[in-house]
């Protein structure tokens, strides 16, 4: 667990910058997310989600979200378990986040479009309840292209501890 948490953090400042300078699409996730929430949503499965309040942007989460989504593009892999075997907390707490709940929401395909990450979420019933859990206040965003395809990631978490 030391030995993940240690790679984790070093790999932090090396794209630490990136983070304060966030991309359109990944504002357009966030910006989405919010009216999402806003409006409240039926979800498969778990029917209505009452409107929920607008998330705070946090670099600390998009920097951990920047952290699988960076994993994801160089493997392939669409997967919450990232390098060394981190979980979306461990990751969280690498970058500075401590909150009681953390989550994350992740999506890979070819291109660059906010919208379609969007969709698949809102018709997954995990991802669609997690999305708009009023427990969250806090998300982050990162939005990868590389040679595997483009991932999508968004952690969410409850206020600080």
């Amino acid at each position: 667990m030391l030995k993940v948490l240690l790679t984790l953090l070093a790999l932090v400042p090396l794209s630490l910058g990136a983070v304060q300078a966030q991309s359109t699409a990944e504002r357009q996730l966030l910006d989405r997310l919010n009216q999402v929430r806003a409006q409240g949503v039926t979800c498969p499965g778990s029917g209505i989600r009452p409107a929920a309040g607008a998330l705070t942007a946090s670099a600390q989460h998009a920097q951990a979200a920047r952290l699988q989504a960076g994993y994801m593009v160089q493997t392939g892999r669409v997967s919450h378990t990232g390098t060394g075997g981190s979980t979306p907390r461990v990751r969280a707490a690498s970058t500075g986040v401590n909150a009681v709940s953390v989550t994350e929401i992740i999506y890979m395909n070819g291109g660059v479009n906010p919208e379609q990450a969007m969709q698949w979420w809102l018709h997954s019933p995990v991802h669609c309840y997690w999305m708009t859990e009023r427990r969250y206040t806090r998300a982050g965003a990162s939005v990868v292209r590389g040679a595997r395809g483009t991932a999508y990631v968004i952690v969410l978490s409850s206020d600080q501890r």
